[in-house]
């Protein structure tokens, strides 16, 4: 009996400790995406965005996350992102995701297996995009129609790199002159940026025009 009893607790233990090695629904962590592309974009009404897009995603996967979180470093999860944007396959995009200008942010990709409890998600494949500024200021000789003022920028926080058609020089400063026909609303667009810089706008300024 003695015998015996031993063998059952020594068969016990030995199950016990298998069972708890050795979850019943562990997933294995999909690949990540072999590339991404950060495209930014700016709306007629000013709205700055970018468009993600990415290659090689895991056929195993379920989808993707993207991820926009202001700073230089990718979070293991996408669980802490401002914007969390999931995308089912076959599609390869996300579509505009909006940001604050003026701030540098990374951009992050990441598969995964599951959605209950929690998703298993692949390292991140991710870029970091910095934020650009633009101030604005203006000179006017006289506000009388037909008159001209001079309408001024700084890129601010970025090399020099082209303006709408103004090139920058290099500490970042633009100009142009405009003729004065009405009270119109004004504001400096980056748009053509580099491939490390997001779109950025100046404040609007509007210029009244007296007859």
């Amino acid at each position: 009996m003695r015998t015996r009893s031993a063998a059952l607790a020594t068969f016990a233990a030995l199950a016990g400790i298998g069972l708890a090695a050795v979850p019943a629904n562990a997933a294995s962590a999909p690949a990540p995406v072999s590339s991404i592309s950060v495209t930014p974009q700016i709306d007629s009404r000013g709205t700055v965005s970018v468009d993600v897009s990415w290659t090689g995603a895991d056929p195993s996967a379920d989808g993707v996350v993207v991820c926009l979180k202001r700073g230089t470093s990718a979070p293991a999860t996408p669980d802490t992102c401002e914007s969390n944007v999931a995308v089912n396959p076959p599609a390869t995009s996300s579509g505009p995701i909006t940001f604050f200008p003026a701030k540098t942010y990374v951009v992050a990709v990441y598969d995964y297996i599951g959605t209950t409890p929690e998703p298993t998600y692949s390292a991140p494949t991710f870029a970091v995009r910095h934020g650009t500024k633009l101030t604005f200021g203006y000179a006017c000789g006289s506000y009388t129609k037909g008159s001209h003022c001079t309408i001024s920028s700084v890129q601010k926080n970025a090399p020099w790199s082209r303006l709408a058609r103004m090139a920058t020089d290099g500490t970042g400063h633009a100009h142009t002159t405009i003729t004065l026909t009405q009270s119109r609303l004004y504001q400096w667009r980056y748009v053509n940026v580099g491939a490390h810089e997001l779109t950025t706008y100046s404040a609007r300024y509007q210029i009244a025009v007296t007859s």
